[in-house]
């Protein structure tokens, strides 16, 4: 379209600012949705092995594909912010009150090692290591919470604290490689669908 003096009006920048920040906010809320589906998963597959930790298998895969696909530099914390939304809702059957609060350490741990070293972001050891250290911070942060508060957590008295701080860890180690292996996964396909 022309203006008065007979030359190209410029483009809008405005239209080009909104659609970023809708992507930004469907990216958010996605991540979110995120977290909520693997505590969803996790309130609905209750399965009666009696292992300390087995859910993080599904718990650090959601999370570290969530953080591996996304470019914000917070994605495990909003994904575990959706888990802790989800965890307020007392309709899932869970019993501790601590756990959102458990269940952000996860995502803070994992943003914050993630971001620290850029250049290990696609080693399949390095996405492992964090993610196992990062499901870790669950029971440690319940030991804490039982130490100060009293508050009985099961696992520790069937197996100890060190035994049970180990089995998380090794389950979020699974977990951390199946979600690297999902996120690859997906941008191979991707990468196919824009070719």
């Amino acid at each position: 379209m022309k203006n008065t003096n007979g030359k190209l009006l410029q483009k809008n920048s405005l239209s080009l600012y909104h659609s970023i920040n809708l992507s930004a906010i469907i990216e958010v809320l996605l991540l979110m949705g995120l977290g909520m589906l693997a505590i969803v998963i996790h309130a609905r597959l209750r399965t009666p092995i009696s292992i300390p930790g087995h859910q993080g298998l599904i718990f650090m895969a959601f999370l570290l594909a969530g953080r591996s696909l996304s470019k914000l530099p917070f994605a495990s914390v909003l994904a575990s912010i959706g888990a802790g939304l989800i965890l307020l809702f007392p309709v899932l059957g869970f019993r501790d009150p601590f756990m959102g609060f458990s269940f952000l350490l996860p995502g803070l741990f994992l943003d914050i090692f993630y971001n620290i070293f850029p250049k290990q972001q696609k080693k399949l050891i390095f996405l492992t290591i964090i993610a196992g250290l990062a499901y870790m911070t669950v029971p440690v942060s319940r030991a804490i919470i039982h130490l100060f508060t009293g508050y009985p957590y099961g696992a520790f008295i069937k197996l100890g604290i060190p035994a049970t701080i180990a089995l998380w860890a090794a389950f979020g180690f699974c977990g951390g490689a199946a979600g690297s292996g999902i996120s690859t996964i997906i941008k191979k396909f991707l990468a196919k669908k824009i070719k």
